[in-house]
């Protein structure tokens, strides 16, 4: 068992990965096309962001997927967790602990000081995952899609 950074094999298990956790969340699955593109920009360029993935037994069974972001509040870069997900049989296991972690370490490598990310609509399981690792809430987000 191991967190290791995504390779571009590893391009249809982390979308299928994604796109599971989109259906679980009430979403609809990306076409692959679409998504190709934001893999490759974050599995080729740190300053983009990164995917850690976690091999269980030679398998691809947890994702968690990171952008980094310029702002002047945070003085420099910070990074936003953007799609996390363990298959739903192997949760509970410290798998996702170990993703967010690796992610935590990954992000302080790169020069960030600040992790954030977002919950769902009534996630109040993944917010108290999150709280756990010692992320704290900071309020809600808004969107408006284009």
């Amino acid at each position: 068992m191991a967190v290791r950074r995504a390779a571009a094999a590893d391009s249809d298990t982390v979308l299928s990965l994604v796109n599971e956790l989109l259906m679980e969340l009430g979403g609809q699955p990306i076409p692959r096309t679409r998504a190709q593109a934001a893999f490759g920009r974050l599995v080729a360029d740190d300053q983009e962001g990164f995917i850690l993935v976690y091999e269980k037994d030679n398998a691809i069974v947890g994702v968690c997927t990171v952008s980094l972001v310029q702002a002047i509040r945070s003085s420099g870069p910070y990074a936003i967790i953007q799609e996390m997900y363990v298959v739903p049989v192997l949760r509970d296991r410290g798998i996702g602990a170990a993703l967010v972690a690796e992610a935590v370490s990954q992000a302080a490598l790169l020069g960030c000081s600040t992790v954030e990310l977002g919950t769902p609509m009534n996630g109040e399981r993944q917010e108290r995952f999150y709280e756990r690792l010692d992320f704290q809430r900071v309020g809600s987000r808004q969107r408006k899609s284009l």
